[in-house]
């Protein structure tokens, strides 16, 4: 196991590399004092496990486990700070583990000691490339076959829905915040969406390298799909398809996939344009079936 620690406070990187020699556990560990340095080790090595400090300078440890996970989506992540209250964000973006200081050596070894068990579960179960399938009418779900995607939190779903609704377009990161956070102060806001961002990375796993991408450049996310079925695209492409072709099965087929108003179960109001598009598409495609028109 490779072991990366983050830790700007020299003092405590010591501390923390100590017990990890006594943990004994591991190939090899690198230290970093700063998270622009611990983003270009990860790049040049692949490490399983990293154990970060949340209140950094520059870069926090939420933006720096999100930007890890886009390196290494399989890396473990485990919170080691002073401070209690990022507990709730921690586990909601899927970290192994919260450790705070002084860290205790049992405690530590405990938080390492489950990583390593669950990563030895994982790598006994055949790992099978499987379809994402997308549904948009209607509740807002998304498979891998037949398996249904768990969301940890409200939040992390809006936010990737969103994404969704404006693939392949680059999203501000302070326009994210003020669409899903608009009454919490610029700075937890910005930490909420790195947790949410973090929550869906690990949602998808490795899917996210194989069968989608989420890019985060000059401050703008952009969500690029490279596998999936999406309801509403099968429903755009067949609708366009009637009108070249002046086919009317194409729209019939359209129809069966109108199980619902666009996110109709959600009630998030940025969603209301495309809902109200959709919704007329769908009736004038009905009246048009109706009369046996595509005229």
């Amino acid at each position: 196991m490779n072991i990366l620690i983050v830790d700007d406070e020299a003092d405590s990187l010591k501390e923390i590399e100590a017990h990890i020699h006594k943990f004994g556990s591991f190939d090899f560990c690198v230290t970093c004092s700063n998270a622009l340095e611990a983003l270009e080790r990860a790049k040049k090595c692949s490490f399983d496990m990293a154990l970060l400090d949340i209140e950094m300078p520059v870069m926090n440890g939420l933006e720096l486990a999100e930007r890890l996970s886009q390196i290494s989506p399989h890396m473990g992540i485990i919170f080691i700070t002073a401070y209690n209250h990022y507990a709730t964000e921690s586990f909601e973006v899927n970290a192994v583990d919260y450790v705070l200081k002084p860290v205790r050596e049992e405690r530590l070894f405990k938080a390492l000691t489950k990583f390593m068990a669950k990563k030895q579960e994982k790598n006994g179960i055949e790992d099978k490339d499987k379809r994402l399938y997308i549904h948009m009418f209607g509740k807002f779900t998304v498979h891998r076959g037949n398996e249904l995607l768990a969301w940890n939190r409200q939040k992390s779903t809006e936010l990737f829905a969103y994404l969704l609704e404006n693939k392949g377009c680059p999203l501000h990161k302070e326009k994210l915040c003020d669409l899903l956070w608009p009454d919490v102060a610029p700075k937890k806001a910005l930490m909420n969406l790195q947790t949410a961002m973090y929550s869906i990375r690990k949602t998808f796993g490795a899917a996210e390298k194989e069968q989608l991408e989420i890019k985060y450049a000059v401050n703008k996310y952009t969500l690029t799909l490279k596998d999936a079925v999406i309801d509403v695209d099968q429903f755009e492409s067949l609708m366009q398809k009637a009108r070249d072709s002046k086919d009317i099965t194409y729209m019939e087929q359209a129809i069966k996939l109108y199980t619902g108003d666009y996110l109709e179960e959600e009630g998030w109001l940025w969603a209301e344009p495309q809902k109200l598009l959709l919704r007329k598409k769908y009736l004038t495609a009905l009246q048009k079936i109706k009369g046996k028109n595509l005229s």
